[in-house]
């Protein structure tokens, strides 16, 4: 994932509208067969884009929920790194935010930092209107 900071959150935007009209697909070709399984949240979808992402860095990596989590239970200075990568993402890239979690070696931390960029893409992109809040 290169370029901009700005260039590469529209990738993850792009990424999340692809992987949202695969499930809406699925659950479209499934409801034909019958089966009903629940669909995603919007919230679910963009954390799995955000775990791909990370696994392009770290290829162990893998999020212990895709579900809307808080990390309350973190010391503060955890909390602190975690939010100096998000900020990372943000102003320089989300590569580079990536890359500066992964070169902690603290995958607990790798999957902090997952949920709180998820929170935070996912909330900026319903603040643009470009994603839906479903209740």
């Amino acid at each position: 994932m290169e370029g901009t900071s700005a260039e590469q959150l529209q990738q993850v935007e792009q990424e999340y509208q692809q992987k949202r009209a695969e499930i809406e697909q699925q659950m479209k070709e499934r409801g034909e067969l019958g089966a009903e399984a629940p669909s995603p949240t919007e919230h679910e979808t963009m954390s799995q884009v955000i775990e791909g992402a990370i696994q392009q860095h770290v290829p162990e990596f893998k999020a212990s929920s895709h579900t809307t989590t808080t990390d309350d239970s973190l010391p503060p200075d955890a909390q602190e790194k975690i939010q100096g990568w998000v900020n990372i993402a943000f102003t320089k890239s989300l590569a580079e935010g990536i890359k500066t979690a992964k070169d902690s070696n603290d995958i607990a931390l790798i999957d902090a930092f997952h949920s709180a960029l998820t929170g935070n893409l996912y909330q900026m992109l319903v603040e643009q209107k470009r994603v839906e809040v479903v209740k």
